[in-house]
């Protein structure tokens, strides 16, 4: 019986040997790339750097992840640079610069951290109304029942700051922190006088909106957007063109943010070098994505961006001639 012990132990030893020696290596640790909601450009545009990433560069396996607007993301990243994680994610620059420097929603909690690698696109803001709609100016704005954007996101920021200049400020009006989708069907069944839609031309959701239903883009008055570009670099004025949209009848005036890619100073140089090099050099990829992927240039790299760069993007940027 003592030997008949002895030889199931040995058998059991040899059995967990071969299942150690023969067990699969663990992969490598995903990386998660931080996008606005589901619907407007930035999340299409992010699905496509985690796309031509993981094509190119199996070894990284990023994870594309969406979030409910740049507040969200900034947190996620602060978690993942505390974690000593690293992590990608794509917003507005406004945020980028009230983050680093803790000012507005960011009071209190900076993240300094934060570094840009390159900018991607121009994000234009629309404020969407049924054509039929009372609401000819932001000004009309007041006593409406609107959907700005997820809480803490750059649209509803924005939209918020764009407001104030009008002098309509939240107690004034019913905010909804809706994202795009919510925002949609809202305008869609009337439960919503109006809503913000951004990102770059075509902006996805409101293309599908106006399929649905008549709407039309509320301009922005010249002399404001003059007055809110002039103070803040990282806004542009842009115009939507007539005809550009099924329903647009004429050329309209808006308000737009810059929008970028950022990771954290803790991440190595090696990693953000490898990872902008490969969206650089497999552009067409990319640009198959979307008609906005184009915006992402080596002309503009720095475009708006208020931030200091990551070092692994300025080493590459510095060897394609896009950065002195």
């Amino acid at each position: 019986m003592r030997l008949l012990k002895l030889v199931l132990l040995v058998v059991s030893l040899c059995i967990m040997c071969s299942l150690a020696t023969t067990a699969p290596a663990a992969g490598p640790e995903l990386i998660a790339f931080y996008t606005p909601a589901v619907g407007g450009t930035g999340y299409i545009l992010g699905a496509g750097v985690v796309t031509v990433t993981n094509k190119y560069l199996p070894e990284l396996k990023m994870v594309h992840e969406s979030t409910t607007g740049s507040m969200e993301i900034v947190r996620r990243m602060m978690q993942r640079e505390a974690q000593k994680k690293d992590c990608f994610g794509l917003f507005g620059t406004v945020d980028a610069w009230n983050a680093m420097y803790g000012k507005n929603e960011y009071a209190g909690k900076p993240f300094a951290g934060i570094r840009a690698l390159t900018y991607v696109l121009g994000t234009d803001v629309y404020l969407v109304v049924p054509t039929n709609s009372p609401i000819k100016s932001w000004a009309d704005v007041k006593g409406r029942r609107i959907g700005i954007g997820g809480p803490g996101s750059t649209s509803a920021n924005t939209a918020l700051y764009l407001l104030e200049e009008y002098g309509i400020f939240k107690k004034d009006f019913k905010p909804y922190y809706f994202v795009y989708r919510e925002t949609v069907e809202g305008i869609q069944n009337d439960s919503l006088d109006g809503g913000i839609l951004v990102g770059g031309y075509p902006v996805a959701a409101y293309s599908e909106l106006a399929t649905q239903r008549a709407v039309r883009i509320v301009p922005v008055d010249e002399k404001i957007l003059k007055k809110v570009t002039t103070e803040h670099p990282y806004y542009y004025r842009a115009v939507i063109k007539a005809k550009s949209y099924k329903g647009l009848e004429q050329d309209t005036p808006v308000l737009g943010f810059t929008t970028a890619i950022y990771a954290h100073d803790a991440m190595s140089t090696d990693l953000v070098y490898k990872v902008i090099k490969n969206l650089f050099e497999h552009k067409a990829d990319y640009y198959a994505i979307h008609a906005s992927a184009k915006d992402m240039s080596v002309e503009d790299v720095a475009k708006g961006i208020p931030i200091p760069f990551h070092p692994g993007a300025i080493k590459y940027l510095k060897e394609i001639g896009a950065m002195k």
